[in-house]
């Protein structure tokens, strides 16, 4: 925070006063910013603020004052001051924790929109080089990005705004997706409509393009598919289950349907149920058990040979915790927070997908009278990965929902991704600073 203690000072006397009383590093430098105006989009810098700046921006007995761009302030700082200290690592603000998880589908949708405009962009570049007659979308990716940033406001994706911001926020990320779905169908079709069949009904295969930049193979869920090669149909959607094999980073691939004796792809994956009621799926590379309460029981690494749940201990363990903060109740969560909780149990529990492409146990698990949680657990046959697909019916009030996951790894950070990049929290509570990292 700049020395004035405030990102929305009212150009007073007092306040630079005291910004230069507490300004706590003349040492290195002997100007500071000053940031004025009314915040939480109350209007900005007023008029009256800006000619008081005018007046008062060098009177005798108060500090002297420069109205410029922050860009330039701290330009002028890197030139000037002297010896200035060094920060590595992330600035962890020990407050208002709860922003990482208030207003959940705000952070879906700001999610699944910039990983849409990304591969929209990108799709639309290949399209533009080598499609005939196609015109990358600068107009409208601009339009959409600029709501995507709008909703990016630092209380709008907190989660910390009243409910009538998320009624109209939800609606400007449905523009958004449904514009981005839009422009994505149109870079499709200029790449591809000379292969593309007329209905996925008529599909004689389906196309994968990887817009990552490394290889990916997976079971992909195509709704609607029909042929003699379609290995299998997704109880939950009736969707037919195809395996992208291999599909090249940044590049693409197609798998026939229409062979029925085409060669299976990836060993199969099975599921059933043991001697105890666990229900096990397995494939080459694991194989997990799942109780009969819902809980992931056992995780084996086939090529590892290692058990990864420690012995008398579950994983997939859903937990009703008390959301009371001291104060700020969408900003904030507490550390006690983690002491009084109800472990959920789950129920009708029961194998949905058997194979020879993907596994899947169905599991209710019910919150409260008012509340449930379905969620889906599924093994492929092409991965390590173990998915776990959750939907919830929410009605509670001051109650936070959390799963965990006791692992037989030991590690003294936790890795998270990012939208940049990566950031990495202890997994210990050594000191005060990892402490206050509970989130």
């Amino acid at each position: 925070m700049a020395p004035a203690n405030t990102y929305t000072a009212q150009v007073t006397v007092s306040d630079l006063i005291n910004s230069v009383k507490q300004h706590k590093d003349v040492a290195y430098s002997n100007e500071s910013l000053y940031l004025y105006g009314n915040g939480d989009g109350g209007g900005g810098p007023l008029e009256a603020m800006i000619e008081r700046l005018d007046r008062i921006k060098d009177v005798d007995g108060l500090p002297r004052i420069k109205h410029a761009h922050p860009n330039e302030f701290y330009e002028h700082v890197e030139k000037t001051a002297r010896d200035l200290v060094t920060w590595k690592g992330e600035l962890y603000f020990e407050l208002h924790r709860g922003t990482y998880t208030s207003q959940a589908r705000t952070k879906q949708y700001n999610r699944q929109a910039e990983l849409l405009l990304r591969d929209v962009e990108m799709l639309s570049v290949v399209a533009q080089s080598v499609a005939h007659g196609f015109a990358y979308p600068a107009a409208e990716l601009d339009r959409v990005w600029k709501l995507v940033c709008l909703n990016q406001f630092h209380d709008v994706i907190p989660g910390s705004s009243i409910e009538m911001v998320y009624r109209d926020s939800d609606k400007i990320y449905e523009d958004v997706v449904n514009s981005g779905k839009a422009l994505m169908e149109s870079a499709m079709t200029s790449l591809f409509s000379h292969v593309a069949a007329e209905s996925v009904s008529k599909a004689t295969g389906v196309l994968f393009v990887n817009t990552t930049a490394w290889p990916r193979s997976d079971v992909v869920a195509v709704p609607g598919l029909q042929g003699p090669g379609v290995q299998q149909i997704r109880e939950r959607d009736n969707a037919a289950l195809v395996v992208a094999a291999t599909v090249p980073g940044c590049g693409m691939s197609v798998a026939d349907v229409t062979n029925g004796s085409a060669d299976i792809e990836a060993v199969p994956v099975t599921a059933f149920k043991d001697s105890k009621g666990n229900v096990v799926l397995e494939n080459i590379f694991v194989t997990a058990k799942i109780s009969p309460r819902g809980h992931l029981v056992s995780l084996w690494d086939r090529r590892e040979e290692r058990e990864l749940v420690p012995k008398g201990c579950a994983a997939n363990v859903f937990r009703l915790h008390d959301d009371v903060p001291l104060f700020w109740d969408a900003w904030d969560i507490e550390i006690y927070n983690q002491e009084k909780y109800t472990e959920l149990e789950g129920t009708n529990v029961r194998i949905v997908d058997e194979g020879p492409l993907l596994a899947s146990v169905f599991v209710e698990v019910a919150i409260s009278e008012n509340s449930v949680l379905r969620q889906w657990i599924s093994l492929s046959a092409t991965t390590p990965r173990l998915d776990f697909d959750c939907s919830v019916d929410w009605h509670e009030n001051r109650k936070c929902l959390k799963v965990a996951f006791a692992w037989d790894i030991h590690s003294d950070v936790a890795t998270y991704e990012t939208q940049f990049g990566i950031v990495q929290r202890p997994t210990h509570r050594n000191t005060t600073w990892d402490m206050a990292k509970f989130e």
